[in-house]
């Protein structure tokens, strides 16, 4: 992947907040987006992921920097470009939006705000928190509760003590730690489960995460062209991807505590004559004590062996 300015000689970024845009064929959207981002305390970076229309052109036309790849390499390589961007210009805060209308540009400052008055290393604009605002379908929003849950069920597991409502929305404001940070990551995924991985980096650092209501309609055209199964799918792959390879001692802790505690349970009603399949009782038992006590010594075993980051 290389990088190129559609507009070199504008190719600076002189204001401590930049918004950022990752963009691909949205060429119909992004001009009005640029045009509502704009304004004399922030620059506006569209990061053109190798579109096939005018997304580069319409958005330098409407006051952009535009850098452009040669080739469509993903949302998380957009972002990447993004961090890169703002991290050589020694940008201070950093609000990535969307291009295609959903997320108000004038939410951004809001985000920015925010981070000042909190301290917060990444802010991110939630559609879950009170106060928010979003006409998301009721399937999306359906998919997005057993995502959202899953990862925090991930995250709780020795990564971050902070709970996130929205684990999805890509509406995020970035201090310069973060900022560092992200554009140094080389594991960052090219795909749209980039926004995961930025929450599990930004909690191995121990980065604080802070949400704050914004509005998102999804009354635009196209407002999210990702087959939602596929999606899914590809975010559970990540979370239990990430989880058994960093924390593997833990993943295997639960299901083998669940065994030993069943196991013990039976034993005592055995003894106490309550159980009614008395003639299977003892082999149930000694599966679960055997498979309890296998699992939770390997659990150990990998905890000794890959402790945990933190």
């Amino acid at each position: 992947m290389s990088t190129i300015a559609s507009n070199p000689t504008e190719h600076r970024l002189t204001s401590d907040v930049v918004i950022g845009i990752p963009a691909y064929n949205e060429a119909d959207t992004v001009g009005d987006v640029v045009r509502a981002a704009s304004g004399s305390v922030v620059d506006v970076l569209v990061v053109d992921d190798g579109s096939d229309d005018r997304t580069a052109s319409v958005a330098a036309a409407a006051g952009a920097t535009v850098l452009q790849h040669d080739a469509n390499c993903g949302y998380g390589a957009a972002l990447g470009t993004l961090f890169s961007a703002a991290h050589e210009h020694g940008v201070d805060h950093l609000v990535v939006i969307d291009a295609d209308g959903q997320h108000d540009p004038a939410d951004a400052l809001d985000l920015v705000a925010t981070q000042r008055d909190t301290g917060g290393d990444i802010v991110i604009g939630s559609r879950f928190v009170e106060d928010a605002a979003t006409d998301m379908p009721l399937y999306r929003r359906a998919g997005l509760s057993v995502i959202n849950g899953l990862t925090g069920a991930a995250l709780s597991l020795g990564y971050s003590s902070d709970r996130v409502a929205d684990t999805q929305s890509g509406f995020r404001a970035y201090n310069a730690d973060a900022i560092e940070l992200l554009a140094c990551r080389a594991d960052l995924s090219d795909g749209m489960d980039a926004s995961l991985d930025i929450l599990f980096h930004a909690a191995d650092e121990d980065y604080s995460l802070i949400e704050t209501p914004v509005d998102v309609t999804y009354d635009v055209e196209e407002a999210n062209t990702h087959n939602p199964v596929v999606h899914g799918t590809v975010l559970v792959s990540n979370i239990f991807g990430r989880v058994l390879s960093d924390r593997p001692g833990r993943v295997l802790a639960i299901p083998g505590s669940i065994c030993l505690f069943f196991g013990v349970l039976l034993t005592r009603l055995s003894v106490a004559g309550l159980t009614l399949l008395s003639a299977f009782v003892p082999v149930l038992v000694t599966a679960l004590l055997l498979t309890g006590s296998g699992l939770v010594g390997a659990a150990l075993a990998l905890g000794r062996l890959q402790p945990s980051r933190k």
